[in-house]
């Protein structure tokens, strides 16, 4: 599998309806590294049976998504051992899909989901950037994703009286932004509280302002399943930044995002069933 890497960006600017004379929004660019979705070519049978460690991987992998239920305990099967021929062949079989993620710390994780939705591959560097463990994770989301989406986030700290007078919507943003997490648990709500900043008048000092105050958390994802759409966690528990982009990659939707996990980023019960259904005919094809 191609490491696809992904290129981390903070985005002091956003849209904004207030006439600021010459002054001039800078979206940010998508990632060169998002790739096109590619269906995989699958090996030859006779191939397969060249590659046993492979064929009894995806067997498991069939036994997890065959019982997995959004919201249970995520199954995981370690690749470190696999031989490279092998793995060689699971990397072609379950190819690349829609959504990545990069997890950033002490140790960096870059996740990549297959073709397969609700299966994820994951790969821990060391500070030299060299690969030490591979893995494959059933679940809407990777458990790391959860675990370290909101490591080390804090409470809003609001001064009022510190605040820029130049500020446009950003205070009332914030006051919202702090009422709604401070109850915030870390369970998914019946609804996530979505902020549409694309709707509000927001020149690029609130922008500036506001990621100041909400800081850059550790996860970023970046999904192809609706459009281009890169989501960044906070420091702020439970507040995600959440952009959507055009074919042309300018920012078009500009919101945030009160939840464990914005559900763009997640696979569905119905994706685990159909990913279980492709794996089955898949296995059928190369028997």
């Amino acid at each position: 599998m191609q490491d696809n890497g992904i290129q981390v960006f903070n985005i002091p600017t956003g849209p904004g309806s207030q006439d600021e004379g010459d002054m001039v929004l800078d979206y940010m660019k998508m990632p060169s590294e998002m790739n096109t979705y590619d269906i995989p070519v699958l090996p030859e049978s006779e191939d397969m049976l060249r590659c046993p460690e492979a064929v009894k991987v995806m067997d498991q992998l069939q036994q997890f998504l065959d019982e997995y239920e959004v919201g249970g305990v995520t199954q995981c099967l370690k690749l470190d051992s696999m031989p490279e021929q092998d793995l060689d062949m699971l990397n072609q079989v379950l190819g690349e899909g829609e959504v990545s993620v990069v997890i950033t710390g002490e140790q960096e994780i870059r996740i990549q989901e297959t073709v397969m939705a609700g299966v994820w591959r994951l790969r821990c560097l060391n500070t030299e950037g060299e690969v030490i463990s591979e893995t494959l994770e059933v679940a809407d989301i990777p458990a790391a994703v959860r675990a370290y989406a909101f490591e080390g986030s804090h409470a809003l700290n609001l001064k009022p009286d510190e605040m820029p007078k130049s500020l446009l919507n950003a205070p009332s943003v914030l006051v919202e932004i702090s009422d709604v997490t401070q109850d915030f648990n870390g369970v998914a709500p019946e609804e996530p509280h979505v902020i549409n900043l694309s709707l509000l008048p927001f020149s690029p000092e609130d922008h500036s302002y506001l990621a100041e105050q909400t800081g850059t958390g550790a996860v970023t994802i970046l999904s192809r399943g609706y459009g281009n759409c890169r989501i960044t966690s906070t420091k702020v528990n439970g507040l995600w930044r959440v952009q959507y982009f055009n074919s042309t990659d300018q920012l078009i939707l500009d919101t945030l995002e009160i939840t464990d996990i914005p559900a763009v980023a997640c696979a569905a019960t119905e994706d685990l069933q159909d990913s279980a259904e492709r794996l089955t005919e898949i296995r059928e094809v190369l028997e």
